[in-house]
């Protein structure tokens, strides 16, 4: 692994816990300056000091544009470049049809799609000149939609077509710059953890999890953030536009 993105300028979003945080270990180890980007700039400051220079964090609202252009400014005065984009930050979208009110369905889809559109747009302004990797984090329910969380299947759907239109387009002008999606199945994140525990009866919902993964089991960050590094590298140097499943057979049954 180690070298795999030497020299190379890395943005992560929501990058404080979670896949985000597994992804900039990784990219640390394998040679990228990682900028840790995150709202909770506590935590992205812990984690960037955890990986030791050169890896700094930065605050970033996903859901804000001028937060974008600020972050970005900063990374090119600093840096003088963007290799890698990671569009991590997300969160849930859970409600059906009819639970789910308008505006609860307009915030999930601002900070689960809404960011990456932001993102990809802003950080291609960066790339285009000497080619790079944008990593677009959907999920298995951006394939196969739940009934229970609509605003959040609606939302990674879009993350999965948004990033093939992406590279299309930076193919058709010559940018070099490649956009692929990951779809993580169910992960042991702090959230998903907290999430079970909050629910009426958490050994029966982890069961129905599980039974939901052929595998066996539940990924771990770290799974995904595998993914990410191989997707953000040169090994994915002939793939664009694709979708990379991450998910214990979630998407088989």
């Amino acid at each position: 692994m180690a070298g795999k993105l030497a020299g190379r300028i890395a943005l992560i979003t929501g990058a404080a816990e979670g896949i985000g945080a597994a992804a900039a270990r990784r990219f640390a180890a394998a040679g990228a300056t990682v900028v840790v980007s995150d709202v909770n700039l506590e935590g992205a400051r812990a984690l960037a000091e955890s990986l030791g220079p050169p890896a700094f964090a930065l605050p970033l609202d996903v859901c804000r544009e001028d937060a974008w252009r600020a972050a970005l400014a900063e990374i090119q005065r600093t840096c003088g470049r963007l290799d890698v984009l990671v569009n991590n930050a997300g969160g849930s979208g859970s409600g059906s049809i009819e639970e789910l009110d308008y505006e609860r369905y307009r915030a999930a889809m601002q900070l689960n799609v809404d960011s990456v559109f932001l993102g990809c747009k802003l950080a291609i302004e960066l790339m285009k000149a000497h080619g790079g990797s944008i990593v677009n984090v959907s999920s298995i329910h951006g394939i196969r939609a739940a009934s229970y969380a609509v605003a959040y299947s609606a939302a990674k759907g879009a993350v999965r077509l948004l990033t093939k239109a992406v590279a299309l387009h930076c193919a058709e002008r010559g940018y070099r710059i490649r956009c692929n999606s990951i779809h993580p199945g169910y992960i042991l994140t702090r959230q998903m953890r907290e999430w079970v525990e909050s629910s009426e009866d958490p050994e029966a919902t982890m069961a129905a999890l599980l039974a939901k993964h052929p595998i066996g089991f539940l990924g771990e960050p770290e799974d995904v953030a595998a993914g990410i590094l191989f997707l953000a590298s040169d090994d994915a140097r002939f793939m664009t536009g694709a979708e990379l499943v991450v998910d214990g057979g979630f998407s088989l049954v």
